[in-house]
């Protein structure tokens, strides 16, 4: 476990590190009882698995998991006084998921809002499952949901826009984001508040709300994402990238616009990062320069040349050179 200035707690683990002998022991007792406030066991008898990202942010949590063969409980002796709501969302395999005498089955992309002042469990079979959670105070929610309460343990579809860029928002959080400042830990618990409300369904003064503020931050994720997909084509435009976003290019132009900066420049400076990267991977000490400017999506040579020693201040061979200095 970790913690940062930010007020961020950040915890993981992964039963494959135990031995086996200890897996369902720790796992329960110090990780399940004590601090996820669960209550683990295998489904059928035979191995199981389970690993985790969790993610303590101010008013609320997220975590990413990854689970085989386990039935996973709140009973109401682990209820901790919280009434906060749970939204989770199958991102491959199935899982079920039960509380309030109703059981729910989620195959992938699918989501469903459940409570923590209740009872309930969810089971994840023999095959590997992935899924991610997002805790939500009741309180953040009030001014942008009418109802949540209507919606727990109903079937999220997952064909919506917002439960997807959710999804793809998290899984940045894992991946690349570094919450380096409180603003911007307060921006992002806005945004995914702002989403969750959208999945749940939220009013209409609340879809406006939440539309300018975690809806478009979690648009233009997703297009940064789909550039750096596609970063190597030397022929990524803002058409293609609005095609496969079934968004307008006009709207991808606004969203960068208003982070300051343009489609073009974002492209280009990932472009340039990604060459210098391979300039300065020992793997790559015997591609040529040409080939790395390729690679990164330049088509002229010249051009890269010039554009790389503007933005870094040296050549691409001045870049290389020093990188291996002895």
């Amino acid at each position: 476990m970790t913690s940062t200035s930010t007020d961020i707690t950040d915890f993981q683990f992964s039963t494959a590190d135990w031995a086996e002998r200890d897996r369902l022991p720790i796992f329960r007792e110090q990780i399940g009882r004590m601090i996820v406030k669960l209550d683990p066991e295998p489904l059928v008898d035979g191995a199981f698995h389970a690993e985790a990202n969790v993610r303590e942010l101010p008013g609320l949590g997220v975590g990413s998991w990854t689970c085989a063969n386990l039935r996973i409980a709140r009973p109401r002796e682990l209820l901790d006084g919280t009434d906060d709501l749970v939204l989770t969302i199958a991102t491959s395999g199935i899982m079920n998921a039960v509380q309030r005498g109703r059981e729910l089955k989620l195959n992938p992309g699918e989501g469903v809002l459940m409570s923590s002042a209740e009872a309930g469990n969810m089971s994840v079979p023999l095959s590997p499952t992935r899924f991610m959670g997002l805790r939500l105070p009741r309180k953040a929610l009030a001014p942008l949901v009418a109802d949540p309460e209507n919606m727990l343990m109903r079937a999220l579809p997952a064909n919506t826009e917002a439960l997807r860029l959710l999804a793809l928002y998290i899984r940045e959080l894992d991946d690349s984001y570094r919450l380096t400042s409180p603003e911007l830990v307060r921006a992002v618990v806005t945004h995914l508040i702002d989403l969750g409300s959208l999945v749940i369904g939220a009013s209409r003064d609340g879809t406006a709300m939440a539309e300018d503020r975690g809806l478009a931050a979690a648009r233009l994720a997703a297009i940064k994402a789909d550039i750096s997909e596609n970063l190597g084509y030397g022929d990524l435009t803002i058409s293609a990238v609005a095609a496969r976003l079934r968004l307008t290019p006009r709207h991808i132009q606004r969203l960068f616009e208003g982070a300051g900066s343009t489609f073009s420049e974002f492209v280009l400076g990932q472009r340039l990062a990604r060459a210098h990267r391979l300039l300065t991977d020992p793997r790559r000490i015997d591609s040529t320069i040409g080939t790395i400017a390729f690679e990164s999506g330049f088509g002229d040579l010249s051009y890269f040349n010039r554009t790389f020693r503007r933005h870094y201040g040296a050549t691409p061979s001045e870049i290389r050179a020093a990188a291996f200095l002895p």
